[in-house]
């Protein structure tokens, strides 16, 4: 374990205890996946800017936050949720490839 882990996990411990009152057990935090899971949430809904950004410091620093997806060889990233047009409507105003939201000439 790191330094810059330790520390994070200091703070945080630090102000769930004042901030909620609850007692962190750095032991079991690092044995109990579920445990760590439920107090880094509750660190999360503070109001405590320093807490939250300490929750999510800790959680990127054990790798419990995923890189982001890169784009696909075709150079755009893959959108979620977006439903994929049929190949017969290739003039809809999304697929021309240009900009038509603009003023016209």
């Amino acid at each position: 374990m790191d330094h810059a882990t330790l520390q994070t996990l200091a703070r945080i411990k630090i102000r769930l205890r004042q901030e909620k009152g609850v007692v962190l057990n750095t032991q079991r935090f690092f044995t109990d996946t579920r445990y760590a899971l439920q107090l880094l949430d509750l660190a999360e809904e503070s109001e405590d800017l320093e807490l939250v950004t300490a929750a999510l410091d800790i959680r990127n620093q054990l790798g419990w936050i995923q890189d982001p997806i890169m784009p696909t060889a075709a150079g755009r990233a893959p959108s979620f949720g977006a439903t994929q047009t049929p190949q017969g409507s290739a003039n809809t105003p999304a697929n021309t490839g240009r900009y038509v939201f603009g003023a016209r000439s």
